[in-house]
């Protein structure tokens, strides 16, 4: 059995058991107790649990809690626990980065069930037992170093309660208490600590505040892009604050802030803040949280101390048994807000190079389309001809690399047409390229994009497309350097969709990002595109070649002019 398999079926068999436990009159916690002390007899409660290593019987535990939940309450908290494989990788990082557990004080800020502070617990004693340690010293080095915040009250006195699981003999013949261990309070609403943390580790929640207050957005202001708030990106913000300078900061978070819009203030407070010495991406979208499917990314920072990191930050595909090295991160060279390029492996040549063109360049504007058809479902009908308020409507469907795109329904018989005001913004009625806008991961090319010409438009009042795709078109106060067709069949060449791929962290097709997408000069890839023993694959890596040679030669060609100034 394959290991989703294997951890799809354990997530069943826990579902079943959550289903049955929630008939009780316990509460989740008294449930987890019952469980963690051996008195809950329930059916397939012992079975499941027999045999565990610690680290997985307690992922299962803090999982079982989180499925007893009310589903709003449980949403509200974004609660979705670390594995253990995951949670090992991160404080392995953290070790790597220079942190000595027992000795530097580190910090969970959304600690749920306890999944890193109880493998950091189980690291510091097996290290004070190989010291020959007394039990004293060794708990009071885990308590004194660290600590975690949970705004959960029960989650709280889960951990608790797992450590003392953890620590049994010791904390009977010590009378060890761990209480302290983890505070219950709400991480972003805390001010900085008095004394600042040497590290800072956690699988923060992630999701969008879709009503965030005044004293929240200004508290949280250098990290908001657009009025956009997520949670991840404020506790980045708030671990960045905790942790002292040349602390380290490991956080597993989505990678779609390395390229997403709404994360373009995120971006330039990290680079402002610290700098970046690994983004391990790990490559699964499911069975790495319970019910959730993210682009995951292990995050390491080192929070500035008056001199910069040296060299550049690595990236690692991790992976469930392996980890393959994929290079390194290409960063804006200054605090900007502009998008990260990701290594992919392929030793490729970097994104960012001069001599490079974008879209704008060629004399076209990108937007995203503009029908929300789900909102809007009483304004498209399925016919054969429009009705005189009526235009075709495209969907993502109709998206075919390098094919033109006919509005079409699904069963490809009728055309779909919008009622639209004549005078409507999101009226196409021009030339266009039709991108779809959002992907799936292991699909081959992110970018897909097909034509449409006004001209075969039935009806001839233009066209309008809906919000899963992106519309490329003239932009009318500039020349055009490339035909659509042309820049159609450009945009669906591996060598741009390589370099898309490196600079999108989501599945999504921002249209931010393909703005900033380096393309080749116009002038190359026309040339380039004419020559018919070539693919357009190989004209698009001959046209990059090209652009840069250029520009390098024409540097070197270009004098140094050196002004004097005035003697003081």
């Amino acid at each position: 059995m394959t290991h989703g398999a294997a951890l799809n079926r354990r997530v069943s068999d826990l579902r079943r058991i959550a289903a049955r436990l929630k008939r009780t009159k316990m509460s989740p916690l008294q449930v987890c107790e019952a469980i963690i002390e051996g008195r809950l007899v329930e059916r397939g409660v012992r079975s499941f649990f027999a045999g565990l290593p610690n680290a997985e019987r307690h992922y299962w535990i803090a999982s079982l809690y989180t499925l007893l939940m009310p589903q709003a309450r449980r949403r509200k908290l974004a609660a979705y626990f670390t594995p253990p494989h995951l949670a090992r990788y991160a404080i392995e990082m953290l070790v790597a980065s220079g942190i000595r557990l027992g000795e530097h004080r580190i910090l969970d800020p959304a600690s749920g069930g306890a999944a890193f502070l109880v493998p950091l617990a189980t690291q510091i004693a097996e290290k004070g037992r190989r010291r020959g340690e007394p039990t004293r010293k060794i708990l009071h080095s885990i308590t004194s170093t660290l600590h975690g915040i949970e705004i959960d009250p029960g989650l709280g006195s889960l951990s608790q309660a797992l450590l003392n699981d953890l620590f049994k003999a010791e904390v009977q013949s010590t009378k060890a208490n761990f209480s302290a261990l983890v505070e219950t309070a709400d991480t972003l609403s805390l001010d900085a600590p008095e004394e600042l943390y040497d590290a800072v580790i956690g699988n923060p929640p992630y999701g969008r505040i879709f009503r965030p207050t005044r004293k929240l957005k200004k508290q949280y202001d250098a990290v908001i892009s657009e009025g956009y708030v997520n949670l991840y990106a404020l506790f980045v913000e708030q671990a960045l604050r905790w942790v002292r300078p040349g602390g380290i900061v490991c956080l597993i978070i989505p990678i779609s802030f390395v390229g997403g819009p709404y994360f373009a203030a995120l971006r330039q407070r990290i680079l402002q803040g610290a700098s970046v010495l690994r983004i391990d991406l790990i490559d699964q979208r499911s069975d790495v949280f319970l019910d959730v499917l993210h682009d995951l990314s292990v995050v390491v920072l080192r929070r500035h101390n008056g001199s910069a990191e040296a060299g550049s930050p690595q990236s690692a595909l991790l992976l469930v048994n392996e980890d393959r090295p994929l290079g390194t991160i290409e960063l804006p060279t200054k605090a900007t807000r502009d998008v990260w390029a990701l290594p992919d492996g392929e030793d490729r040549a970097p994104v960012f190079q001069t001599g490079l063109s974008t879209l704008a360049d060629y004399g076209y504007i990108a937007k995203t389309g503009y029908f929300v058809w789900n909102r809007e479902q009483h304004r498209y009908r399925v016919g054969k001809k429009p009705r005189p308020t009526e235009i075709p409507l495209f969907w993502a469907h109709n998206v075919r690399a390098n094919k033109p795109c006919l509005p079409q329904a699904e069963d490809g018989e009728e055309i779909v047409f919008a009622k639209i005001p004549h005078d409507c913004p999101g009226i196409i009625r021009s030339d266009a390229i039709i991108l779809q806008r959002t992907s799936n991961r292991r699909q081959k090319r992110r970018l897909i994009a097909g034509t449409v010409r006004h001209d075969d438009i039935i009806g001839g009042r233009g066209f309008i497309t809906e919000n899963h795709t992106i519309v490329i078109l003239p932009d009318p106060s500039k020349d055009q350097l490339l035909s659509p067709k042309k820049l159609c069949r450009l945009l669906n060449t591996s060598a741009v969709d390589a370099r898309f791929r490196r600079m999108s962290g989501s599945v999504s097709i921002s249209t931010k990002a393909l703005r900033q997408l380096p393309l080749p000069s116009p002038h190359d890839i026309k040339t380039l595109l004419r020559a018919t023993e070539r693919t357009d694959d190989e004209a698009a890596v001959a046209a990059y070649a090209a652009s840069v040679r250029r520009s390098k030669d024409s540097t070197r060609d270009t004098p140094t002019i050196i002004s004097k100034g005035r003697r003081g």
